[in-house]
């Protein structure tokens, strides 16, 4: 009787350490689902916020580039003004000196 009673813990046993082999897989399967989903989750997050602030460097670059933009366009409005004026000053005179230099002679 030791034997069939020695046997039936083996086997009782057995039975014991393929379902604790049975858990140990089921739970490393859900922790895998688990650890991909919160991959999955950080890498949304990750792109999200990237999305984000590429957007706001976006945003602040095209700022910059309107603001130097307004003042190239300042500078030559005021470049043209300052050309315009000296012409308005000094139109007469260099028409003078052109034609005296084109037919040979000295202003």
């Amino acid at each position: 009787m030791e034997y069939v009673e020695l046997i039936n813990q083996i086997v009782a046993a057995e039975q014991n350490a393929c379902h604790l082999a049975q858990e140990a897989q089921e739970r490393e399967a859900g922790l895998e689902a688990d650890l991909a989903k919160e991959t999955a989750q950080m890498r949304e997050s990750y792109l999200a916020r990237a999305k984000q602030r590429v957007e706001i460097v976006a945003q602040t670059e095209a700022a910059q580039a309107q603001e130097a933009i307004a003042a190239l366009d300042d500078r030559r409005t005021q470049s043209l003004n300052a050309l315009e004026q000296a012409y308005q000053n000094h139109a007469q005179e260099w028409v003078d000196t052109l034609f005296a230099q084109v037919v040979g002679q000295k202003p």
